[in-house]
């Protein structure tokens, strides 16, 4: 069986937000950009939830996109690679490790979780994420603040970097 590796992304501005006039675009920047992208070239599915597929770009991705929502109705009807599921972000993860074919390797699949805060939260506090790429836009407020202290508690920081008013920083799940 092979193993999933979860990682997720989330910009946030100063003040904890996650969006900025309804959108998380509105904190980000051209080099927060690059690096979203630079994930989602290693990553071999993205995962988001249904509010983030109602408010957020998801028309086209370069891999599988897995819509995770309680709604019946059918979310991204225009990207030709989204599917959308009805069950718990652990229940999608084993899924995916029983099912998904394809990917850049066959011992591995990096799955990308690009969901707002609650479903991250979620995710987070069952202990199924591994690595979390948090930006930090340090000059921007906006709205649906979280607390990044609670986001991080159960992650070591290992890399980061302050660049143009942006933190970009990288943490691994603490292993007991």
């Amino acid at each position: 069986m092979r193993q999933v590796i979860v990682s997720a992304n989330l910009i946030v501005g100063v003040d904890g937000s996650t969006t900025a006039n309804g959108s998380s675009i509105g904190l980000s920047n051209d080099e927060d950009r690059r690096r979203f992208h630079q994930l989602r070239e290693k990553s071999d599915l993205i995962v988001i939830g249904g509010n983030t597929a109602r408010r957020e770009p998801y028309k086209r991705t370069p891999v599988p996109l897995y819509i995770l929502t309680h709604s019946k109705v059918r979310l991204q009807p225009k990207n030709q690679l989204a599917k959308q599921f009805q069950l718990t972000p652990g229940q999608l993860i084993e899924d995916v490790r029983k099912n998904f074919e394809g990917g850049k390797s066959n011992s591995v699949i990096n799955l990308l979780v690009e969901s707002g805060p609650k479903m991250l939260l979620e995710m987070i506090n069952e202990s199924l994420v591994d690595y979390l790429y948090l930006t930090v836009n340090l000059n921007e407020k906006g709205e649906n603040p979280i607390s990044v202290h609670e986001l991080v508690k159960g992650f070591d920081l290992i890399r980061g970097e302050t660049k143009d008013g942006f933190e970009f920083r990288c943490y691994q799940k603490l292993s007991y």
